[in-house]
């Protein structure tokens, strides 16, 4: 969504009208004028846009409480955490390229704003100022193993991607760790496609 959207559902009056943004702002109304913890839940099945929607509610609640619609270092290093963590936590999988194998759970932090937040009326203001986040059930056995046409997490490929930038190929040949007389097989990863994620 573009910034202008985004600001457009900030409001002291939340609409009726069923959006993430929403649902945002109504999180963002309990925490300055209620001055109460909130919790958004987001659920589904595999491939219907939890990551995304996460990303759009930290985004919005972190423009929600900014100053003149400009977030802080603080905000912007809460909000860019995600490719971190997606590459780490995230895998192709056989119903999604970039499905996440893991759970989290983000606890995002306010403290009390400035009046020159963004004007939504009468009301206080909050802004965001850390954040902690704890991952689970992530799949330790990609790791080690995938079912054929999936892939382990995007780490793995991100770091083989890296080793093969100075060859100009995007084959990787796997180290073998083991000596040449126990290898039953030599591995290559084919890192074709991979820029697509």
């Amino acid at each position: 969504y573009a910034e202008d959207v985004l600001k457009s559902f900030i409001s002291i009056k939340p609409s009726t009208k069923p959006h993430v943004f929403n649902t945002s702002n109504s999180a963002y109304r309990g925490i300055c004028d209620r001055q109460k913890n909130q919790t958004v839940l987001i659920s589904g099945e595999s491939g219907a846009g939890k990551t995304e929607t996460t990303k759009h509610v930290m985004k919005f609640l972190a423009m929600a409480g900014s100053t003149n619609g400009i977030v802080t270092d603080v905000e912007r290093q809460v909000l860019e955490s995600n490719p971190l963590l997606e590459a780490f936590g995230n895998a192709r999988t056989l119903r999604n390229d970039n499905s996440s194998r893991f759970g989290k759970f983000i606890e995002l932090q306010f403290r009390g704003g400035d009046k020159s937040a963004i004007e939504t009326g009468p009301g206080q203001h909050a802004r965001l100022c850390g954040a902690r986040i704890r991952t689970y059930l992530l799949e330790k056995v990609r790791v080690a193993d995938q079912q054929e046409g999936e892939r382990n997490y995007h780490i793995f490929y991100e770091a083989c991607a890296a080793a093969t930038k100075l060859s100009g190929t995007t084959i990787y040949k796997y180290p073998q760790v083991l000596s040449k007389d126990k290898i039953k097989a030599e591995r290559d990863v084919d890192l074709e496609g991979f820029k697509d994620l």
